[in-house]
């Protein structure tokens, strides 16, 4: 029986990305605490969800405005309306 050598291509193996290794560091570093700093933690957690919901609500207005600023020569009836949106601006 003859032998035959046959050289196959295999990619390498991709590196594991270093997001999914931090991802997993903090889940199992947070499973090690107990209840209550747990509750602590995820208080803290909705409370900086909150304080960008805000920031990202002023930003909004503020664009509003400046847009309305941009358009008050030119198209004032527009400008005003603007002005009005930023006035009673509420993200849904």
């Amino acid at each position: 029986m003859s032998m035959q050598t046959v050289l196959v291509s295999v990619p390498s193996l991709r590196p594991v990305p270093r997001g999914a290794i931090w991802a997993g560091q903090v889940a199992s570093w947070l499973q090690s605490f107990s209840d209550e700093v747990r509750a602590v933690l995820a208080v803290t957690a909705d409370s900086a969800r909150v304080r960008a919901a805000a920031a990202r609500e002023a930003r909004n207005r503020a664009d509003l405005v400046a847009m309305a600023r941009h358009y008050q020569c030119t198209q004032p009836e527009f400008a005003k309306d603007l002005f009005a949106a930023a006035s009673h601006y509420r993200s849904i």
